[in-house]
């Protein structure tokens, strides 16, 4: 897979994809994905991120001050004080700026919260330190098992070293950093392990937060796993609140996430553009244009960088952009 550094001379906005950037839902919090690349290959991935993904090619890493400028532009547009989630489709701990980028994004005095998703396997005691340090105050760390066989299974990856990343929960557990367990609920794989990890949790005295496994066009699909509705999924997480007297459901009051107007759209669906390629996109037979500061995914597109094409838009949901050539 080939990394793409997007810098501010690159001519490509940041906002506008969901590989990379910054995306806002119309809400306090706000997503700053800083590289879509990842070092696992999760059985039940989302994304079919990882090495051993099918569908993509191109990776994306954001040069941190340009990062931090566009964040902060859209934070001024934004009328409360912003929750920034670092979170990626691949794995945010591997970008190698991160101290740095949390660091300047806490300077910001609208900014009041910063947390990040991880997979563990980037941290170190000493990065930890940094990262209490620099300002982090939450890490959802996702931790699918206890049993270290299962683990690799889960992880696709022979290395995945479980040990370790308990070792890192329990330190963050002793930091100013709150720690909070998100496993993912595979039903029929990994059940009695959900249960494990909740016993983890109140040794942490930690928060736990259950996700629902979902899939989409492109996901990775485990045989033997039972999809769930949300009926059933709650209807579970229920039982084991009473069966381990610890809390796994939130109503939206207790997330700390407020509504607000979203950043406005720039990029009318069914507006027609004539733009030069600007980049690979993250899947296959994709191109990155840019217009009216946005990013735009243009779909089933073979040109070379720097040929202008002509496209439509299709979609432009939350300030993410698609298109198709005509």
């Amino acid at each position: 897979m080939k990394t793409v550094e997007i810098t501010k001379e690159s001519g490509i906005p940041l906002m506008g994809n969901i590989a990379f950037g910054i995306i806002d839902r119309g809400s306090s919090l706000l997503q700053v994905r800083p590289i879509s690349t990842c070092n696992l290959s999760c059985i039940f991935c989302s994304t079919d991120a990882g090495p051993n993904s099918s569908t993509h090619k191109t990776g994306y890493k954001i040069e941190p001050n340009y990062l931090i400028e566009e964040v902060n532009k859209i934070i001024e547009l934004k009328q409360e004080d912003i929750h920034v989630n670092i979170d990626s489709v691949g794995e945010p701990a591997s970008y190698p700026d991160l101290e740095y980028l949390i660091k300047e994004l806490k300077k910001n005095k609208k900014v009041h919260f910063i947390s990040m998703q991880s997979n563990g396997t980037y941290f170190t005691k000493d990065r930890i330190d940094r990262l209490e340090k620099a300002g982090l105050n939450r890490i959802h760390l996702s931790i699918h098992t206890t049993d270290p066989v299962q683990a690799k299974i889960l992880m696709g990856i022979d290395t995945y070293d479980l040990k370790k990343v308990l070792e890192v929960a329990e330190h963050i557990s002793k930091s100013k950093i709150e720690l909070l367990l998100a496993p993912v609920y595979l039903p029929n794989i990994n059940d009695k392990d959900l249960e494990n990890i909740i016993i983890l949790s109140k040794k942490l005295n930690c928060k736990l937060g259950i996700q629902k496994y979902e899939t989409y066009k492109h996901s990775r699909k485990p045989k033997g796993i039972k999809k769930q509705n949300y009926y059933k999924f709650y209807k579970q997480l229920e039982e084991w609140e009473k069966k381990h007297d610890v809390k796994l459901t939130y109503q939206k009051g207790e997330l700390e996430i407020e509504k607000s107007s979203k950043v406005r759209t720039t990029i009318d669906i069914g507006e027609k553009i004539n733009t030069p390629v600007l980049e690979d996109g993250w899947f296959e037979n994709q191109k990155i244009v840019a217009h009216n500061n946005r990013n735009i995914t243009v779909k089933k597109c073979s040109a070379n960088r720097g040929d202008k094409i002509n496209l439509r838009i299709i979609e432009n949901k939350n300030n993410i952009y698609l298109a198709e050539k005509i």
